[in-house]
């Protein structure tokens, strides 16, 4: 039941990265963010490069690379152990009010996207029929 409870987590996770990252990027580029915070994603972002370069040279790996697709995690280990860390913080760290005013944006700009598409879908649809 553990095991089921934490791929559920898992999935929930990837399925809401690309709009946790989207808010994050707006967040950064957001002129009412106090400078000292944007410091947080580049001060990380330094850091997973540091390690990924000792990553690189290290004698140890987590997926070693002679087996199928052995050279993918060498990336993705200091973008999910530092990285993400670092952009959470940064989001923690900026004004509530701020964002939650661009995440309801970017839920506002999913919905219009999905009833445009659905819309869109359903036009083509009916047009296919007469």
């Amino acid at each position: 039941m553990e095991g089921r409870s934490r791929l559920l987590k898992l999935l929930r996770f990837i399925y809401h990265l690309p709009n946790f990252l989207k808010l994050a990027w707006r967040l950064y580029w957001d002129p009412r963010v106090p400078v000292h915070v944007k410091f947080i994603p580049m001060l990380f972002g330094a850091m997973a490069i540091v390690f990924l370069a000792f990553y690189y040279v290290m004698p140890i790996d987590f997926w070693p690379d002679f087996l199928p697709l052995g050279k993918l995690d060498d990336p993705f280990v200091p973008i999910l152990l530092i990285f993400l860390p670092g952009i959470w913080l940064f989001v923690k760290t900026c004004p509530r009010e701020i964002v939650l005013e661009h995440a309801e944006m970017i839920d506002e700009e999913r919905r219009g996207r999905w009833i445009s598409v659905s819309y869109t879908h359903l036009r083509a649809h009916e047009t296919s029929l007469h």
